[in-house]
This record gives structure tokens, C-alpha cells and sequence, in this order.
């Protein structure tokens, strides 16, 4: 089961069974831009309504360009999680933190963006697909998908 709907899914599947998932053309096909840029101490990622942009959704996605390349690739998923499940609770804009939780949102819409970053960067077919091909310990599937070590053995339901 995954958190991505299906209306999206049909949109995106294809990136979803090439490791690692293409974040920006996953955002592309969605109206979306991601933009890397400095962003304040203790956010790492925000979506906002922004006609400056001109992206066809109206809303962009920025990542703090101080982060590693796996986190960003993850507070990006985390975000559109954020576009396609409560694009009504946006507003003017989302910040994350780096415990992703927003003072605006409930905790449980922050578990439901981090369920949809996890389906969206490390889609269990895929991982299967991977192991099949061999890739089979935590840090040979974290680097295959561009996601941290941490955030896959999550994923595999290891102890942290």
C-alpha cells in the first residue's frame, strides 16, 4: 500500500522504477520547481504559493542548500507530499524544520509527508526490483536511491 494517490501515481509511475527516483522531474511533472537556497538556521525545506516562479501549479519548492544532498533530495519528497495531500492547508507558505514538523501542522500531517517522501524516494517495488539485482544491505540500497542510511533502514523496518 502505498501513500502516493493514484492520480498521482498515474502521472509519475515510470520514475518510480528507475533508481534513484528523479525528485525534479517527479516535481516537473506536477507544476512544481525545486530550488536550492540559503535558507534560515533550523529550515530545511519550504513550499509556498509563488507567481514569481511561474511554475503551472503556482507553488514552488525551496531546500536549504546547507544540507546534504540525501536530505535535500528528502525535505523535497517531504514537500510535495505536502502539494499533493494538503495543498488546501498550504496557504502562504510551509516551513520545515529539521525535526520536519511545522508549527502550522498537525504532527499527523507531518507523518503523512514523511510517509509519501518514504513512497515517493524508496517505492517498495523498487527495492524488491534492487534486491533482486543483488543490492541487498542498507547502505548498497541508500546509496542506489540517493537517500540517507537512516531514512532506509526505516524504510526495511530496522531498528534505529
Amino acid at each position: 500500500m502505498t501513500s502516493i494517490p493514484a492520480r498521482i501515481r498515474a502521472q509519475i509511475d515510470d520514475l518510480l522504477a528507475v533508481a534513484p527516483v528523479d525528485i525534479d522531474q517527479v516535481a516537473t511533472r506536477l507544476g512544481l520547481a525545486i530550488y536550492e537556497r540559503s535558507l534560515p538556521e533550523g529550515v530545511s525545506g519550504m513550499i509556498e504559493r509563488s507567481p514569481t516562479y511561474e511554475t503551472e501549479s503556482g507553488f514552488v519548492i525551496f531546500v536549504d542548500d546547507g544540507e546534504a544532498y540525501v536530505r535535500q533530495r528528502f525535505t523535497a519528497a517531504h514537500e510535495i507530499g505536502h502539494y499533493v495531500l494538503h495543498r488546501d492547508r498550504i496557504g502562504e507558505g510551509v516551513t520545515e524544520n529539521y525535526l520536519l514538523r511545522s508549527d502550522r501542522l498537525s504532527n499527523w500531517v507531518e507523518v503523512q509527508a514523511n510517509r509519501f517522501a518514504a513512497d515517493l524516494l524508496m517505492p517498495l517495488p523498487l527495492i524488491e526490483a534492487l534486491t533482486k539485482q543483488g543490492y541487498t544491505s542498507v547502505p548498497e540500497l541508500a546509496h542506489k536511491l540517493q537517500v540517507s542510511e537512516i531514512a532506509m533502514g526505516i524504510r526495511l523496518g530496522h531498528p534505529t
